[in-house]
């Protein structure tokens, strides 16, 4: 297991992994700061938001990729092949691999927070709860991609997928406020809206993760910890589960 996680950080090493995406993420910054030098009020406000949204788009996009494309590859140079020779279990591959992606994310994600941190934040409390989702979010993330990457046989569709997935995830709270605003009263809307409610029950609410607002004004309560730690700690063990079921029913 620990020679499985070796070998994804050496290879995240190999594709310049690391720098692409911290050199990505450290000019999104450059530009959030002119932005936010264009501001009449609240100049740095609007800097942290910019900055921490493009940072955090750029960061899982990233990692998506990465993901997709390093255990297709797996797949079809024989890798996995080769792993399966050794007295691994399938169950035991799936866990290193999340677990080796997982490191990755995390080494990520510390100087993403770090930046942060170095333009200025507004509340202390609501940045080290924007940092531990941030970090949350991206191990969701990783077993997402896992997933797509493990299920489907194209490292193109697994990215499309994932990141139409993600992208679902995050503008879920648009959904569900049009679902339940006036708009959606008509009776020909009644399935549409009762849909959108039973959709946002059964998946992820990316929405509730890293929110820029928590940097300038803090958390509201408890209930913002609370609900993107339940989330992580029942949609990561499932996603992995997921993963662990398909990936036994494959023949090789």
């Amino acid at each position: 297991m620990f020679t499985n996680i070796r070998y994804v950080l050496i290879t995240a090493l190999r594709d310049w992994l690391f720098i692409g995406l911290l050199v990505g993420i450290g000019f999104a910054a450059g530009i959030a700061a002119i932005l936010g030098s264009t501001a009449f009020l609240e100049e740095k406000a609007m800097t942290l938001a910019f900055a921490a949204g493009a940072a955090r788009l750029i960061l899982m996009v990233g990692l998506i990729v990465f993901v997709c494309f390093h255990i297709r590859a797996a797949f079809d140079t024989k890798e996995i092949d080769v792993i399966l020779s050794r007295p691994i279990s399938r169950a035991n591959l799936v866990i290193a691999y999340w677990l080796g992606f997982a490191l990755v994310a995390l080494l990520l994600t510390l100087p993403v927070i770090a930046i942060i941190g170095v333009i200025g934040v507004e509340s202390w409390s609501g940045f080290a709860g924007w940092g531990l989702s941030l970090i949350l979010e991206t191990f969701l993330v990783v077993a997402l991609a896992l997933f797509s990457a493990l299920t489907l046989k194209s490292a193109v569709t697994s990215v499309v997928g994932c990141m139409g997935f993600y992208v679902l995830s995050r503008m879920m709270a648009f959904f569900v406020a049009t679902a339940q605003s006036g708009l959606a009263a008509a009776p020909k809307f009644i399935l549409l809206k009762y849909a959108l409610v039973a959709i946002s029950t059964l998946i992820p609410r990316l929405d509730f993760f890293a929110k820029s607002e928590w940097l300038i004004y803090g958390f509201d309560g408890p209930r913002d910890w609370m609900v993107f730690i339940v989330q992580a700690a029942i949609f990561v063990p499932l996603l992995l589960l997921a993963s662990i079921a398909d990936f036994k029913r494959k023949q090789f």
